[in-house]
């Protein structure tokens, strides 16, 4: 982590940050990364995050860096309160913020409001097996790998990695992932 990285801050995701979304989503790098279909244009972004706004089962949140520059989002989906589990999904869209210890940072803070603001026992991802500097960091936070599955890709199959962590194991890491440290 660099000396310059002091901390993230998830706040609610706002209409106002649908510009930076729009940019990220048409980002081939970025895009390459993602395993899913994203809007486009900033009609198809507002009309994706209205219909997502207010769902019992659907949290998104902005990421912030220490000096207030929105850097990315995740989000928490397919939230099923009766397993008390949740899909994570996570982006450093400002690619400048790569590899500066924002992605772990942002981590850590997901998964404390994960396991103990909703009250989740466990919380999975799906990464494609080629992003390794992602598997890693979801490796240092304490997720492991589970499955693997495959998927077409630029007319090839590609695999991806299903991970998941649960509470005990998040709680057991290091002091960083520690509830409120």
């Amino acid at each position: 982590m660099s000396e310059k990285t002091q901390k993230i801050v998830l706040r609610p995701f706002t209409e106002k940050d649908l510009p930076a979304m729009v940019c990220w989503n048409n980002d081939p790098e970025i895009e390459y990364l993602v395993d899913r279909c994203l809007p486009k244009t900033l009609g198809r972004c507002l009309a994706w995050f209205t219909r997502h706004s207010g769902e019992r089962n659907y949290r998104l949140y902005a990421l912030e860096n220490e000096e207030g520059r929105l850097i990315g989002e995740t989000e928490l989906d397919h939230i099923c309160w009766k397993r008390r589990e949740a899909e994570l999904r996570i982006r450093i869209g400002e690619k400048k913020y790569w590899n500066r210890g924002y992605g772990t940072l942002a981590l850590r803070e997901i998964l404390k409001r994960a396991f103990f603001e909703f009250k989740l026992d466990s919380v999975y991802l799906r990464v494609y097996t080629f992003n390794l500097r992602a598997i890693h960091c979801y490796e240092k936070v304490g997720f492991r790998k589970e499955a693997f599955l495959k998927r077409r890709l630029d007319e090839n199959w590609k695999e991806i990695l299903l991970m998941r962590i649960d509470k005990d194991r998040f709680g057991k890491g290091s002091a960083n992932n520690q509830a409120f440290s």
